[in-house]
């Protein structure tokens, strides 16, 4: 029998950590933070890098990048490139990170988090700005490298689940 090695405890660690942070909790927050959206016209995206072994097994944030932005730009949501940021009120962003560990079995742990940030003042200091995550979607589990590629799928769901908070927030044009 083999015996576990600390990449296994380490994943154990990771996926016990992505449980607890999972879908329904995170959907509450997202729910919560639908009032949050009103009135926001135009956003960027913002995707963290992925590690380089997770992009030579053949998912990069590229990818990601063009899945997010292609959904979001067909559900009628206006996407500025990072350099126009400066411009919109409030500054807001969609921030996608995909955080990955890989085991010795080439099993992945992965947790997923898409959140909307914009700059948002302090109400006992309003001088004070800060960006911050006011809507928030997350959660995680595993994939064999092979799979790896099915985090695009997962992506696509939590994309969705922002299509439909910004949409209760901000109803399409007739």
């Amino acid at each position: 029998m083999k015996k576990p090695t600390m990449s296994a405890f380490m994943a154990a660690g990771l996926l016990w950590f992505a449980l607890c942070t999972s879908d329904a909790r995170a959907q509450e927050s997202g729910q919560q933070g639908i009032p949050s959206l009103v009135g926001i016209t135009a956003m960027g995206i913002v995707i963290e890098d992925l590690l380089p072994a997770v992009e030579q097994e053949g998912l990069t944030a590229g990818q990601i990048r063009h899945d997010v932005e292609q959904k979001l730009r067909a559900a009628g949501i206006n996407i500025r490139h990072e350099d126009e940021l400066a411009k919109i009120p409030g500054m807001p962003y969609l921030y996608v990170n995909i955080f990955t560990f890989k085991d010795e079995e080439d099993l992945y742990a992965y947790h997923i988090t898409l959140e909307l940030k914009q700059m948002v003042a302090l109400v006992r200091k309003p001088a004070v700005k800060q960006s911050v995550g006011t809507w928030k979607i997350s959660g995680g589990g595993t994939v064999g490298a092979r799979k790896l590629g099915n985090i695009r799928t997962f992506v696509a769901e939590y994309t969705d689940a922002f299509i439909k908070a910004y949409r209760a927030a901000n109803p399409a044009p007739l």
